[in-house]
């Protein structure tokens, strides 16, 4: 079968930095926020094209070299990487609002104050590096240098502080892939938004994905690219979380990601999730907490939880390792291939399978950070879905680890009505035929006897393949070959006996009879309860 597949990335915000003297961290710190006034007043609407200003805030001999060790390393790796006076700004407000440690504010605080100027790329990673002042340009060539030995970025701006007799440095990195057309940031009750813009670099085909006030989630294609117009329809007043998917060297990306108000005034504070994320500081630690943020998650919007399943969390860990082992973030692999590709080599069958990236230093911040792309919500609340795999993989980054997660959804079948089941495929078969034109077929008991042995077998002989189990079926009726002018046979694993209503052979206008055959089992290469549908084909003399 063909498998569908849904997939998006999402890296997520605070990075650390290295280097000596004072270093930065993220979330889970003892930080007591609960609410956080807007710094200044927001911007009107929100736009990609950089302001005119300077890059780096600070006086004197600190901020030159600032720039000088951000151009050297960009020099040395070829990265062009232009200065945004806004990046600069928000590092000026993170720097005035760092811990004890020199630890960077929440990620929440860090994305409402990005969006309070206008940004709309997925929230900027964070260096912060405190030295004297005379290592300073190289400790932020180096630094810089780490980050970029991971990831592309284009845009870049930074502010300096002195504290305890050194210079501690805030670099914001950011990449942007799309020009926009200003965006307000406030419309009225049931005017649409007008995204409209461009791709830049090596992206391509462009979505664009709502999460409606309701939490339902959208998903809106805007053609092959690079160029893009969508109006986004609005109903009910509250907030439209925008997104903007492009296909890159790594699969589907967030390329940027910013809240729309809709007949309602734009906050100017900020309202934290919770004080401090905790959590465990270990990959296993991480992973029990994602799968229990995960169902807790799917309560919450009355959907089932998922089972965990040992396949798919080895699929997911090899997905994490090989990212971190080869410097990516994305869900296609020069290696590994698509999701799809990475279920299928592991022997598991699966007509839906979806996955999440993401990357933090909590459990917390990881899952708050999917939850408020409307992609990946999409993924964690879809009702079609059954299992789950997590992996997670440490990277270290001086003295903390960032975690980097792969979740890997698939729909595995419940139980059937296997009585019932071959009238239904035949129903559906009939039905797609119809479509093209061609006459009905009719179950033959005979061939179905072969058809249901057969199926049976699959999961009584694990050592049986698929072409096996047909060629078996069609070898027990060769005494009937002189009734037929022609018998094949086809086989599919599914996960919903629909699936196996519109197979291709099936639906040859000269076949006039079948014989189904339906068995349900485990293997170790198809998942719990996957269903085998045996359809034995037969061409009239």
């Amino acid at each position: 079968m063909q498998i569908a597949t849904r997939t998006l990335s999402l890296l997520a915000a605070l990075a650390l930095g290295c280097g000596g003297g004072s270093q930065g961290s993220t979330i889970g710190t003892d930080q007591d926020f609960e609410v956080v006034d807007a710094p200044a007043p927001t911007v009107p609407a929100y736009v990609t094209a950089s302001a005119e200003g300077e890059a780096v805030l600070s006086e004197g001999p600190a901020g030159d070299a600032v720039r000088a060790g951000v151009a050297s390393a960009s020099a040395t790796h070829e990265m062009p990487i232009e200065g945004d006076p806004r990046l600069a700004r928000l590092a000026q407000w993170v720097a005035d609002r760092l811990g004890p440690d020199g630890e960077p504010p929440p990620n929440e605080i860090v994305e409402f104050f990005a969006r309070h100027l206008g940004l709309v790329e997925p929230v900027p990673h964070i260096m912060v590096l405190g030295q004297p002042a005379d290592s300073l340009e190289e400790g932020i060539a180096s630094s810089v240098g780490q980050f970029m030995n991971r990831q592309t970025y284009n845009r870049w701006g930074a502010a300096v502080v002195e504290r305890a007799g050194l210079s501690v440095a805030v670099v914001m990195l950011s990449w942007r892939w799309v020009e926009l057309e200003p965006v307000p940031r406030q419309v009225g009750e049931g005017d649409p938004i007008a995204v409209r813009g461009r791709l830049i670099g090596d992206h391509r085909n462009p979505a664009v994905v709502v999460a409606q006030p309701d939490g339902q989630v959208r998903r809106l294609p805007a053609g092959s690219g690079p160029d893009f117009d969508v109006r986004v329809p609005t109903g009910a007043e509250g907030t439209y979380q925008v997104e903007v998917v492009g296909r890159g060297e790594h699969g589907d990306t967030v390329i940027a990601n910013f809240p729309v108000f809709v007949g309602t005034e734009i906050p100017r504070q900020v309202r934290l999730s919770g004080v401090a994320d905790g959590g465990g500081r270990d990959v296993e630690s991480v992973r029990r907490e994602l799968i229990e943020m995960l169902n807790e998650t799917r309560r919450g919007a009355g959907l089932p939880e998922l089972t965990e399943h040992a396949g798919l969390r080895e699929v997911a860990l090899g997905h994490s390792r090989d990212m971190v082992a080869n410097d990516y973030i994305g869900h296609q692999s020069p290696r590994s291939g698509t999701p799809a590709d990475r279920v299928r080599t592991s022997g598991l069958q699966s007509g839906l399978v979806l996955e999440n990236i993401g990357r933090g230093y909590s459990a917390a911040e990881i899952h708050r950070g999917l939850m408020e792309s409307p992609g990946h919500r999409a993924n964690l609340v879809n009702p079609d879905v059954s299992h789950v795999g997590i992996g997670v993989v440490a990277q270290p980054e001086g003295a903390r680890s960032a975690f980097i997660v792969t979740e890997v959804f698939v729909r595995m079948a419940e139980r059937v009505d296997l009585a019932g089941a071959p009238s239904t495929i035949v129903d559906l078969i009939n039905r797609s035929r119809s479509a093209r034109g061609a006459p009905p077929v009719e179950i033959q008991d005979h061939l179905s006897e072969a058809a249901q042995s057969a199926a049976t077998e699959f999961f009584a002989d694990p050592g049986l393949s698929q072409q096996d189990t047909v060629d078996d079926a069609s070898a027990s009726l060769r005494r009937f070959a002189i009734a037929y002018r022609r018998l094949g046979g086809v086989m599919a694993i599914v996960a919903d006996v629909s699936e196996a209503g519109a197979l291709e052979p099936t639906l040859d206008p000269d076949v006039r009879h079948v014989g189904i055959g339906v068995a349900q089992g485990t293997r170790p290469d198809t998942g719990p309860n996957a269903i085998a549908v045996v359809i034995i084909l037969a061409w009239p003399r």
